[in-house]
């Protein structure tokens, strides 16, 4: 008996024991536990360092400020030659009323010019009796009939010159601003050549913008000429689009031409059986 209370202590001895040394081992797995959740902490905060001294290092934030100051001016300089820049597009609508109008005209005259100086020619020769003979009650107001063909022909031959000549200014800004383009600016141009209006053009200056000062950094040797590479195209919009108008363009060849197109569109020709009917005379 006495000896099984013997093995019953020796027992309930190791017992304990072993259950210190589960306690033990339980606590030394929560403060590894602990630990290891105090490295991945501070892992993650090197982690975060690390990429905000990145971003100092790639000067993020100096080239985005630098960008946002630079595309300021440049939408800046847009506003003030904004209304050069809408003479040029209601030039634009003019020349292709204007050209459409005059190959209609074209189309109309065909060779009555000619024909024209025969009549002339012809009425001027005959007298009174010899017009009696051939209906015709005045000769004056016959030969202004068909001077029409003249008044007609030089407004349109007019008309066409106007309209090089704004067409060769236009075609020289739209080269101008082909290069502006290729320089990351947007065409204010849409769909079927129609504009935007300054808001929204501004608008998307402004977005585009944003997002270049978004995304500014430099991974390689930050030397003079790469940060000069990085402004290069900016620097080049800010100057040029200052100074693209060296004089501003206005209405008055606008106003010239419009007046011609109307004066032309006015001008009736002789109909075409009274045509047929002087032709015939000849």
């Amino acid at each position: 008996m006495v000896k099984a209370m013997e093995e019953m202590s020796i027992q309930a001895t190791e017992m304990n024991r072993l259950r210190e040394k589960v306690a033990s081992l339980e606590t030394d797995y929560k403060l590894a536990q602990l630990k290891q959740k105090e490295e991945a902490q501070k892992a993650q905060r090197m982690s975060e360092r690390i990429k905000v001294l990145e971003k100092y290092l790639t000067l993020e934030k100096p080239l985005g400020k630098t960008k946002e100051m630079l595309w300021a001016n440049i939408i800046d300089s847009v506003n003030d030659i904004w209304p050069s820049i809408q003479v040029i597009f209601e030039k634009t609508v003019l020349i292709k009323i204007a050209m459409e109008a005059i190959q209609k005209v074209k189309e109309e005259l065909e060779d009555k010019p000619e024909d024209a100086n025969r009549l002339i020619h012809f009425l001027t020769n005959k007298n009174r009796y010899e017009l009696q003979e051939l209906d015709i009650e005045d000769k004056t107001e016959t030969i202004l009939e068909i001077r029409k063909v003249f008044s007609k022909r030089n407004l349109m031959l007019n008309l066409e010159e106007k309209c090089h000549y704004m067409q060769v200014a236009i075609d020289r800004f739209m080269a101008k601003f082909q290069i502006f383009r290729e320089k990351c600016l947007p065409s204010p141009l849409v769909i079927n050549d129609k504009h935007m209006t300054q808001l929204d053009y501004g608008n998307r200056l402004r977005q585009l913008a944003k997002e270049q000062a978004s995304s500014s950094s430099i991974k390689a040797l930050r030397t003079g000429k790469v940060l000069y590479n990085t402004f290069k195209n900016l620097f080049f919009l800010e100057h040029e689009i200052k100074h693209l108008f060296l004089t501003k363009p206005n209405f008055a060849k606008y106003t010239e031409a419009d007046e011609i197109y109307r004066r032309m569109m006015n001008v009736k020709l002789p109909n075409a059986k009274w045509w047929e009917i002087m032709i015939d005379l000849l």
